[in-house]
């Protein structure tokens, strides 16, 4: 009986060995599938944050691009819009002075008119036609110098605007 109980002893014993070696294993296959999981986790969320770096970088690329495209159409439209103005002011800038030559020759006119009066102003009293087309002249010129004047001041005016 004491085979049997030794038989039965071991049999016991092996079988709490083969008990305690599933134990083992359990927690051992336990600790492996956390570990992969856990990977795959890690690897998961570092393969969204780099899809997400990726994204945002191609984003910004082509912002910066739509931008740099718009800044240099703005720059073309302001280039001509320049070139129109130069020229505005330069053809105001010719008018200013032939309206000024304009205002000095009729100046010089009045001048020249006014002396000629002078001189012969007390000898003329005979002649009345004379008088009146000189008067005339003097009227028609202080009228075309009174419009170059107001010309003068428009185009002043238009140059400030500019």
């Amino acid at each position: 009986m004491d085979e049997k109980k030794d038989l039965t002893a071991q049999a016991m014993s092996k079988q709490s060995r083969n008990i305690q070696a599933r134990a083992r294993q359990k927690p051992r296959g336990k600790w492996l599938k956390a570990f992969l999981l856990a990977v795959l986790i890690i690897i998961g969320w570092a393969g969204i944050i780099y899809g997400g770096y990726y994204y945002a970088t191609k984003h910004l690329q082509e912002t910066e691009q739509f931008f740099a495209g718009q800044i240099e159409e703005l720059l073309l439209a302001n280039a001509r819009i320049e070139e129109k103005i130069t020229g505005t002011m330069q053809s105001f800038y010719l008018e200013l002075e032939q309206t000024n030559a304009e205002i000095v020759q009729i100046r010089g006119e009045l001048q020249m008119i006014q002396e000629e009066l002078a001189l012969t102003g007390e000898t003329i009293t005979g002649s009345d036609k004379t008088r009146q087309s000189l008067q005339e002249r003097i009227t028609e010129l202080d009228k075309q110098l009174t419009s170059l004047k107001e010309q003068l001041k428009k185009l002043e005016d238009a140059v400030r605007a500019f």
